[in-house]
């Protein structure tokens, strides 16, 4: 009993706190909540109490949780798991949609719904990578994981390459059929074009008419 009168003892200065915060006056919040200023003003100050309905609409107003209200002198925390359970959600339908497209109808074969399918997912990417929010560190990461897969993939084909040479037979789950062909390695390895990586020579290719459309283009995007 006497925990839970410590933290009711806290809840009218940390809607003070709060409301103050969010840079509104009492009559806002007691117009808000359905009460008058005079009621609010004694839940501030401690004298009363609020009814339970009364405190539902005053953390729908204020937009905190019990826990916030109770917990003790207030301070300001960014409220991020609303943000984080928005884009959680978003990128879970993305990930559906792109599931369920061999099942749409609206495709008359294969090829088009991979093209489609491959259209989105750089569409995807791009709209990542180009984000200002991005920095160079989080490029060089996905430059990480960009390797990593890539050499996986030389790595896979390798393997099964060599596990035949050593046993003379194809296992049904392989996906390569003509594995003394090395046209899939070379492909994956680039051998041929060498353009995967691109070079990098800023001496001889540093753009600087780009590099000012560049700037004009933040510039005009208040970044």
């Amino acid at each position: 009993m006497e925990h839970y009168i410590k933290k009711m003892s806290f809840l009218g200065e940390n809607i003070q706190t709060i409301r103050k915060h969010r840079k509104m006056k009492q009559q806002e919040l007691a117009d808000a909540i359905g009460i008058n200023m005079q009621s609010l003003s004694k839940i501030e100050r401690g004298v009363n109490y609020p009814t339970f309905d009364t405190l539902e609409k005053i953390m729908d107003v204020l937009e905190v949780t019990p826990n916030e209200l109770l917990s003790g002198e207030w301070e300001y925390i960014d409220h991020t798991e609303p943000y984080i359970m928005e884009v959680i959600k978003r990128e879970q339908d993305f990930n559906v949609s792109l599931d369920y497209l061999p099942q749409n109808e609206y495709f008359n074969s294969e090829q088009e719904y991979r093209f489609y399918m491959e259209t989105k997912l750089m569409q995807y990417i791009s709209n990542y990578i180009t984000n200002e929010a991005v920095g160079l560190e989080e490029l060089m990461e996905i430059k990480q994981l960009i390797q990593r897969q890539k050499l996986e993939r030389v790595m896979k084909v390798h393997k099964e390459m060599r596990g035949l040479d050593r046993y003379r037979e194809q296992p049904p789950k392989y996906k390569y059929h003509n594995p003394y062909n090395d046209r899939v390695l070379r492909e994956l390895a680039d051998i041929d074009r060498k353009n995967n990586i691109p070079d990098t020579s800023p001496e001889q290719d540093f753009d600087e008419m780009d590099f000012e459309e560049y700037l004009k283009d933040k510039w005009n995007r208040g970044l």
